[in-house]
C-alpha cells in the first residue's frame, strides 16, 4: 500500500510541470487524505477497543443473534 509520503514526493514531481491552479489543488487533496487517514486510524482504533471490551461472551451473541 502507498503510504502519504509517497503520494507526497509523486505530487512534488507533478508540480514541477503543473499550473498554479493544479498546484493548489494537489496540495488541499493531500490534506484531506491526511485527514482520511487520521480518522480512520482513530476509528479503527476505537472499533477494536470496543470490541475488545465487548463484555458479551461469544456464545450470549451468537444466541441473541439466532
Amino acid at each position: 500500500m502507498t503510504n502519504i509520503q509517497d503520494y507526497r514526493q509523486r505530487a512534488d514531481v507533478v508540480k514541477l510541470t503543473a499550473d498554479e491552479q493544479a498546484c493548489q489543488l494537489l496540495e488541499e487533496l493531500l490534506q484531506e487524505l491526511e485527514s482520511l487517514h487520521d480518522a480512520n486510524e482513530r476509528l479503527r482504533k476505537s472499533l477494536l477497543a470496543s470490541r475488545a471490551s465487548s463484555g458479551m461472551s461469544s456464545k450470549l451473541r451468537d444466541a441473541l443473534y439466532e
